[in-house]
């Protein structure tokens, strides 16, 4: 045997096989969809004239895909590792994309690098700037020619219309209809997100699968689409700042602080499965570029328009070449070591995000159906600090004509206990405000005009009865979590006392509150 070349540590060698001394593939899975052979697969070969001890134990995975229709693998002899004391030497970057080759005609495969050279792990903050803002600004632009309310607002006091902006904002809807806030909004999620996959080199080129990798690229991803959705909401160029419509009605809502970035996140995933299962597959069929434009183009329109945010053509990819250069090959992904070796992660989880849903609050004799979100950040092995935002519905059990709602904020130190088993039983303290708002109107007014107040039919003045409080809360509680794996865990219940220092809203006190929850968690640094 001749060594031919050598990639990613393995020596490639080439010889003429006869039919008794093919090599044996063990198990490791090769899918083949007819023009690509593909996948990640783990192969052991014995070759002819080797000693069985060299070869035929030894296991080697590859990491690309084998663009070639008429690809044999039982053609193919490919030796061992090459020896440690000069692996280093052969061995190119580790990131380094890689695209394979084969022939029917001659037992080998080589493995060559692409022309684009191995990437880093850090984040392009600067180009991620760039991107965003341009996005920022087409968004605020489009808002400024076509809402007529928020070019009257323009004239208002930046300072103080600002700030009532954000105190007049409760409850859910926000006056956008239906398509707005559950199609274009989650859009926008998904644009933001792809904005930032694009400029975070450690997971750039990681494509949809089971991998751990894979699922940490779009956690990162899915955490700065909420910051970015934030700040458009109500950050210092948001929608808050810039028309101040939250200060009018019916815009004061959460409905896109909630629904933006975790909605957004459907658009990605759904996103990349189309492009590995289906537009792949069509350019593995065709070279004509215009198809493959717009198979890569329409399946994907989030990332389409993230594209153009960077100022790439709209079909760019991260993980292979353009649609013209494509011929199989795809750009290397270096596994983390979190990929290679899970188990050398710690236990105890850097940060927990838990969605507590649903959540019964009792005042008195009145129900508040609702929701929220609890952050955690690890302070030590047992103490965490949190930061709790919920809120909940007074309208459904009130009388005809009455509406309400409640937003809790609370931050505070919480006691876990994490033990050798799947239970963690916890207690906390928190501390911050509470806002309850209630309206009354027998046959609300609909209109697209912004005004102060909410237009009613039924009442004399034209306008509904509004009644809230704001004041300070505390609440303190306990629980019980279950680890499901190392990713997630069930909140199985969580009881607690809030105590606020409102005023009667509409004559109703709701000054002591009891607040039953179960709920899921995600956490971050054990996976």
């Amino acid at each position: 045997m001749m060594c031919l070349s050598t990639a990613a540590g393995f020596c490639q060698k080439q010889t003429e096989l006869s039919d008794d001394s093919a090599p044996e593939v063990f198990p490791g899975p090769l899918f083949s969809n007819g023009v690509t052979l593909y996948s990640y697969f783990v192969t052991s070969v014995r070759c002819e004239n080797s000693a069985e001890a060299d070869v035929e134990n030894t296991l080697f995975l590859v990491r690309q895909f084998v663009p070639s229709s008429d690809l044999d693998p039982f053609s193919l002899c490919v030796a061992v590792p090459l020896d440690p004391a000069t692996r280093d030497t052969h061995e190119p970057a580790a990131d380094a994309p890689v695209s394979v080759s084969s022939s029917s005609k001659t037992s080998s495969m080589n493995i060559s690098p692409v022309e684009e050279e191995g990437q880093s792990e850090k984040v392009q903050w600067k180009s991620l700037m760039k991107a965003s803002s341009r996005y920022l600004g087409v968004m605020h632009g489009f808002r400024i020619a076509t809402e007529q309310g928020t070019r009257t607002a323009l004239h208002n006091s930046a300072f103080g219309g600002y700030f009532s902006a954000l105190g007049a904002m409760h409850g859910w809807s926000d006056g956008d209809g239906y398509y707005e806030n559950y199609l274009g909004h989650p859009i926008e999620g998904g644009v933001s997100s792809y904005i930032w996959i694009h400029n975070d080199q450690k997971y750039q080129r990681v494509e949809f699968g089971k991998s751990r990798d894979y699922w940490m690229s779009r956690f990162r991803a899915y955490a700065y689409s909420w910051a970015f959705s934030e700040q458009f909401e109500i950050g210092p160029l948001s929608e808050a700042s810039i028309g101040q419509i939250q200060r009018y009605c019916c815009a004061y809502g959460f409905v896109d602080h909630v629904i933006t970035a975790n909605l957004g996140m459907i658009w990605v995933v759904g996103g990349d499965m189309l492009d590995r299962y289906v537009a792949r597959k069509v350019e593995d069929r065709t070279t004509n570029v215009v198809i493959r434009a717009i198979v890569r183009s329409g399946l994907n329109p989030p990332l389409t328009f993230a594209n153009l945010m960077a100022s790439q053509a709209p079909w760019h990819r991260d993980s292979r070449p353009g649609i013209r250069r494509y011929r199989g090959e795809f750009y290397s992904h270096q596994p983390s070591d979190a990929e290679t070796d899970p188990y050398a992660l710690p236990d105890i989880p850097k940060f927990e995000l838990t969605a507590v849903v649903p959540t019964l609050t009792r005042y008195g004799d009145m129900s508040c159906l609702g929701g929220g979100g609890i952050a955690r950040f690890r302070m030590s092995d047992s103490w965490q600090w949190t930061g709790e935002v919920g809120g909940c519905t007074l309208g459904n059990n009130r009388a005809p004509g009455w509406s309400g709602d409640s937003l809790t904020f609370l931050t505070g130190p919480q006691w876990i206990s994490h033990t050798n088993n799947r239970w963690s039983p916890y207690f906390h303290v928190r501390f911050g405000g509470q806002k309850i708002t209630e309206d009354y109107c027998l046959k609300y007014e609909h209109s697209k005009v912004l005004t102060d107040k909410r237009l009613c039919k039924s009442d004399p003045t034209g306008y509904a009865k509004h009644y809230e409080s704001t004041g300070m809360a505390f609440s303190t509680g306990t629980g019980v979590d279950l680890k499901i794996n190392r990713a997630l865990e069930a909140r199985l219940v969580s009881v607690d006392y809030i105590r606020s220092w409102l005023g009667p809203v509409a004559g109703t006190n709701f000054n002591h509150g009891f607040r039953l929850s179960v709920g899921l968690g995600l956490k971050v640094g054990t996976w």
